[in-house]
């Protein structure tokens, strides 16, 4: 469990942008745990700040399992887990793109990083459970 504070105890933080492996794969991979990050600690992290301190520790379980099944279940949406429809006769795919952009606002690199490119799924137990992003 979290101790309440957005980006506390992270093992591992994702490499800076200039340290991003070369190879296309490793590469998708260095953006996919910038996502993680992010999601971990803007998301999860901060989901799990309202529950109040002084909550069982069952509400506290039942408050990350819920949590951990909504975040999950975007991954898997991303990954084209699931047939999304759109009418009778459509079917939409989420993509995830990471976009890094300099100092002066300007794109310096995207990365696509979903659908079905590296499993966001399981990474994202990695990254809520053992908080690291490499």
């Amino acid at each position: 469990m979290s101790n309440n504070i957005p980006g506390k105890d992270i093992k591992a933080h994702p490499r800076p942008f200039p340290e991003w492996r070369v190879k296309p794969g490793d590469r998708e991979e260095d953006a996919a745990y910038t996502f993680g990050y992010h999601l971990i600690v803007h998301c999860r992290d901060e989901a799990m700040a309202t529950v109040p301190h002084n909550a069982s520790p069952e509400v506290k379980a039942t408050a990350e399992e819920a949590v951990d099944i909504a975040l999950h279940n975007v991954n898997d949406m991303l990954e084209g887990f699931w047939k999304l429809e759109a009418g009778s006769q459509h079917t939409v795919e989420l993509a995830l793109v990471v976009r890094v952009r300099g100092a002066d606002g300007n794109l310096v690199e995207a990365q696509e990083i979903s659908p079905s490119k590296l499993d966001l799924p399981i990474g994202y137990w990695k990254w809520a459970k053992d908080r690291a992003f490499r």
